[in-house]
């Protein structure tokens, strides 16, 4: 018994060696075959490791290039941003003239687009604009990037629209922050905030209320050329407004009156 146990032991060292050694004889062609597989299969942590072992036994090999791209790839369906994100820049760094630098950079600047959502982005809507939007910014940068330099590529028109969705992001973001100090009747801070959206983001959704805003904060500083000019900017263009009321003046229900300046105060603004 004893000799069947140490014959079994044998046979399975002697197998483990030999798939040692089978892989490390794996030619560089076959060894990308199975991490691209595993791609398709959509295993994409185990296609990861594959590609990683692939990088370091052929460095300067045939499939070099293909396997940085692939990794960006792979990296980026694992939901690991960060690292697909770098993996993206060191490729533009090491290839800056590769043909499909283009499908670079759109893998970058996609990997900054989704890097600050988590699950619940997934599956619900939640309320990005009153967040970090940091990662957004520089998605914007690298979409503008991959436009200017490659306006014919199959990347481009994803790329347009997703700057249309973080511009409008960032202009909500500015106007919050226009609406909180006006609340808090910081007028020249919701002021700036708001002209900061008219000038930046003229496309964008949020003109209109900035606009309001900014009229009736020139009003509260007793600035009335300037609250005028506001007006006529916001009824000139958007005539139709519910921001107006039956005499054509801009009514913001949440507008903070005298009477509710103390309210606000002590309630940090919750009662509206």
């Amino acid at each position: 018994m004893r000799y069947f146990i140490f014959f079994i032991a044998l046979i399975a060292i002697s197998g483990c060696a030999n798939r040692g050694k089978d892989n490390r004889e794996m030619t560089e062609t076959k060894h990308y075959k199975e991490a691209y597989e595993l791609l398709e299969k959509k295993s994409y942590l185990s296609a990861i490791d594959e590609l990683e072992e692939l990088e370091a036994r052929f460095p300067y090999g045939d499939y070099t290039e293909q396997t940085q791209l692939d990794l960006i790839y792979a990296r980026f369906k694992a939901l690991d941003y960060p690292e697909s994100v770098a993996q993206a820049d060191r490729f533009i760094r090491s290839y800056p003239t590769h043909e499909q630098l283009d499908y670079a950079l759109y893998m970058k600047a996609l990997g900054n687009f989704y890097m600050d959502l988590g699950l619940f982005d997934r599956i619900s809507k939640t309320d990005k604009a009153a967040r970090d939007l940091d990662a957004m910014r520089n998605a914007f940068q690298d979409f503008d990037e991959l436009i200017q330099r490659f306006p014919e590529s199959p990347y481009a028109a994803d790329s347009r629209q997703r700057m249309v969705h973080i511009r409008n992001l960032l202009a909500e973001q500015e106007l919050r922050a226009a609406n909180y100090y006006a609340r808090r009747r910081a007028f020249i801070a919701s002021a700036n905030r708001a002209q900061f959206v008219v000038r930046h983001f003229q496309e964008s959704p949020a003109v209109p209320e900035a606009l309001a805003i900014l009229s009736k904060s020139y009003e509260e500083l007793e600035q009335p050329e300037l609250a005028a000019k506001s007006l006529a900017m916001l009824s000139s263009n958007w005539p139709d407004s519910e921001l107006f009321d039956k005499h054509g003046e801009i009514d913001i229900d949440w507008w903070p009156s005298a009477q509710r300046k103390w309210l606000s105060l002590i309630t940090f603004d919750l009662l509206r």
